[in-house]
């Protein structure tokens, strides 16, 4: 028998701009725009402040470390505790913290306060309120739009992450250039606040799980399930490795940027603005891509070819050079990290969606951190030319001892269809 949702989806198909539509949908959506302008402008003022206050690959590449790490520390509890409050609640409580932490930045910043242990201490600080915020997000999105809207909502989702990517970066690239380093941090109070007004205006108090667990049980429960489960297996190993092998675009591109390319801070927030534009693109052409092939096909197809611009990266030697591979670069980052995340998000029912992403994002960032710390030595030894290099075969090499770990397609979530909201099936 076919489910409505199922017809109904093959029956419209809708397009990549369809959830916009919902009231609520798009004032999360915007909400999130918002958070993650803010989250860029932060990367780029702790990033650059590092090149000029410490400018090695060690201590570069350390920032995007401190920023993944408490994503890997408390993104599990985070979970937890999403599926456990009021979401709306919790994101502004967030938000809050945001605030303060931008402006405390942004001042110590002004009157010359802050040093490379403050830089690191902030960046940690901002993971931790990232981690608690991101798997509420997602979470957020398959109870605010029909089932067979999954997919472009979550492909909006990455539309906004890459438009804050492209505006993020060239703002405070602009900002760092004509009013210094702290005008990005300020900038970045005034993002959150417009959060939490959009949150209370449009994003009603939800519900809380109908079956409360104590948080250890809670915790426990979202790991038997998610790892036990052949899907998500999937997802975790190869998100993880892609992370790991790629995270060299985001945490050796100040250094790339200074060194390579001959650059300042307005040439960074370029290189990023174009793996922005790039993701962009990659997310309109998703929906058309996912008509023809598998999801595990377009993630394999992006990942290998990840691995040859991460190659060709070693080779640029000038601006115009990299524009264009960091544009294509974009294409495959998204279409990798899209495609996956919505197998995640289709292959974990309501009762543990918070928690199941939270562990997505765990195994993400932590290998993201993971893999900053450990490009940075490399480079530190090789050159940063020959660590791109090396990133690109440790990826081929990944995605061939992975070829039977399958990204799971839609069946998945036709599959979780009738399933119990709000606890676990037997419990």
């Amino acid at each position: 028998m076919t489910h409505p949702a199922q017809a109904s989806g093959r029956a419209t198909r809708p397009s990549a701009w369809t959830p916009l539509a919902i009231p609520t949908f798009r004032a999360v959506w915007l909400a999130s725009l918002a958070s993650n302008i803010g989250i860029w402008l932060g990367n780029v003022g702790t990033a650059w402040m590092m090149t000029e206050l410490r400018p090695t690959p060690v201590m570069v590449t350390m920032v995007q470390a401190a920023t993944s790490l408490p994503v890997f520390l408390f993104a599990l509890p985070a979970g937890a505790v999403g599926d456990a409050v009021d979401r709306r609640r919790l994101l502004v409580i967030l938000q809050i913290g945001s605030v303060a932490l931008s402006l405390l930045l942004a001042f110590s910043t002004a009157f010359g306060l802050t040093t490379p242990a403050v830089i690191l201490l902030a960046s940690f600080l901002f993971g931790m309120l990232l981690a608690f915020g991101m798997p509420v997000f997602q979470a957020l999105v398959p109870d605010l739009v029909p089932r067979h809207e999954l997919a472009p909502a979550v492909s909006l989702n990455s539309i906004g992450i890459n438009v804050a990517r492209v505006i993020g970066p060239a703002l405070g690239g602009a900002l760092i250039l004509f009013w210094g380093t702290a005008a990005p941090f300020f900038l970045n109070g005034v993002f959150y606040i417009a959060v939490i007004g959009l949150l209370l205006r449009w994003l009603p108090p939800l519900p809380r799980a109908a079956h409360r667990e104590w948080m250890v049980g809670a915790v426990i429960s979202g790991l038997r399930h998610t790892l036990g489960t052949p899907e998500t297996r999937a997802t975790l190993i190869r998100s993880g490795g892609y992370a790991f092998c790629a995270s060299m675009y985001f945490s050796l591109l100040p250094l790339f940027a200074r060194n390579q390319i001959g650059g300042g801070a307005g040439i960074y927030g370029l290189l990023l603005g174009c793996l922005g534009v790039g993701g962009i693109a990659s997310v309109i052409l998703l929906p058309r891509w996912r008509a023809r092939f598998s999801p595990d096909r377009i993630a394999r197809a992006g990942s290998v070819a990840s691995a040859l611009l991460l190659a060709a990266l070693a080779a640029c030697g000038a601006l115009w050079d990299a524009v264009p591979v960091l544009l294509v670069a974009g294409v495959a980052w998204v279409a990798v990290v899209a495609t996956v995340n919505v197998a995640a998000q289709a292959a974990l029912p309501p009762w543990v969606r918070a928690r199941g992403l939270s562990i997505f994002m765990i195994v993400f960032n932590g290998m993201m951190a993971l893999g900053s710390a450990v490009w940075g030595f490399v480079a530190s030894l090789v050159g940063i030319p020959a660590a791109f290099v090396l990133s690109a075969l440790c990826l081929l090499a990944f995605d061939l001892a992975t070829a039977h770990w399958r990204i799971p397609g839609d069946e998945a979530f036709v599959h979780r269809l009738g399933e119990p909201l709000g606890r676990e099936p037997g419990n």
